[in-house]
């Protein structure tokens, strides 16, 4: 099946972000890249756009971020240079002109011309109306303390969070309708956080309540990067089986294609393999097909089993991987994670052991999945160059 310009720069999207972003954008990276697609596919059902511009409004939602791998500053104009070099010179000239002012209607405070644009706003800004608007408030917090290397008390922070959701309004009828609502609950809820914060403030005059209010604030940065990573491995993880299924599917098809055709005696001059020469490029596809599956399947194949039995003392595993956990009784299981609760230096340590291991295992799947397409790539090399060998010596 052919794949989609869509699909296309869906996989562009993530390589780009996976090679060229900055570990420290951990807000404005393919998580709310996709988010932000899905979003404008959703909204875009609601109005009568034809397929073309929705393809267009796809596709500006795509590449609207892909500018921060350049850096902060005037981001949405390399976002438009990496479109055009992408889509290239071949593409629709209004298409292309459409799609530029689609990314650069994401600038902050920027006016919107039409409907399309109006609904790249809103995706883009959905996190307003919904209930993760405050962990992903979170996130862009830690990523501008990386970036610009600035601290924001929770007071500081929780204000600028408010002004920023006062000022941003749905500009859709169907976003407004449809997240309207839990914007206003958004808005009330983190007034009163202001509201309490300044109270606290006025209350915590201490050194030792300066002292506390600081570790609070670094231990749920800790927690929001382990949350991050986490969820870029599990990522990275589906993306390395979603490959491994499609090398699955298409070698098996290509074998059982292969096996039919010989099985029936079919031939490309006649009744019979009458010409034995033409059984071996088949032959170098079948072998490379059958050897590409077998990494493939090896690359998906769940692994739920610890090599060794797991100790609580054991500091180089972690009771949090299920396949540790499971050696262990109900009873000591609830034990050791109370352990880790009341330790934070311990549950750290926990959780940088389980991402190690993670990581590890993505490793194995990412080098398997590369031998797996190295050899089809090699076995469609030596098919076609045998194919037309034979065909040039025998005419």
């Amino acid at each position: 099946m052919k794949e989609s310009l869509i699909d296309h720069i869906s996989v562009f999207v993530f390589d780009l972000f996976k090679e060229k972003l900055s570990t420290n954008y951990l807000y404005h990276n393919y998580i709310h890249t996709q988010q932000t697609v899905e979003a404008a596919e959703k909204i875009a059902k609601g109005y009568d756009i034809n397929s073309t511009e929705k393809e267009d409004l796809l596709i500006a939602a795509w590449m609207h971020d892909t500018g921060y791998t350049k850096g902060y500053k005037n981001h949405e104009e390399e976002s438009v240079k990496i479109a055009e070099g992408f889509l290239g010179k071949d593409f629709p000239k209004a298409r292309l002109e459409l799609i530029k002012a689609l990314i650069l209607s994401t600038k902050v405070d920027e006016k919107h011309a039409n409907i399309l644009e109006e609904i790249l706003h809103d995706a883009d800004y959905i996190n307003i109306g919904k209930s993760n608007f405050f962990e992903r408030a979170e996130l862009l917090r830690f990523e501008w303390e990386l970036v610009y290397e600035k601290t924001y008390t929770d007071l500081e922070w929780a204000q600028v969070q408010l002004d920023f959701i006062i000022s941003k309004n749905f500009k859709t009828t169907y976003a407004q309708a449809k997240y309207g609502d839990k914007r206003e609950k958004n808005i009330q809820q983190q007034k009163e956080v202001v509201e309490k914060l300044k109270s606290d403030q006025f209350k915590l005059q201490t050194k030792e309540d300066s002292t506390k209010l600081k570790a609070n604030k670094e231990g749920r940065g800790i927690e929001t990067l382990y949350r991050s990573v986490y969820d870029n491995h599990m990522n990275l993880s589906a993306l390395a089986d979603n490959k491994a299924n499609i090398m699955i599917s298409v070698n098996t098809i290509i074998i059982s294609l292969v096996i039919t055709l010989f099985g029936s005696s079919y031939t490309f001059t006649g009744e019979g393999i009458t010409h034995v020469r033409f059984v071996f490029p088949m032959l170098f596809l079948v072998i490379s097909s059958l050897v590409a599956v077998v990494f493939a399947i090896l690359s998906a194949r769940p692994n739920i089993t610890s090599k060794e039995k797991y100790e609580l003392s054991n500091k180089t595993s972690s009771a949090l991987f299920f396949g540790n956990f499971a050696q262990l009784s109900l009873n000591e299981f609830v034990s050791h994670v109370k352990g880790l609760k009341d330790e934070k230096e311990s549950l750290y340590s926990s959780m940088s052991t389980d991402i190690y291991h993670l990581g590890v295992v993505l490793v194995k799947k990412y080098k398997l999945l590369t031998w797996s397409y190295n050899i089809f790539m090699t076995g469609l090399i030596l098919c076609g160059v045998s194919f037309l060998v034979i065909v040039i010596f025998s005419s």
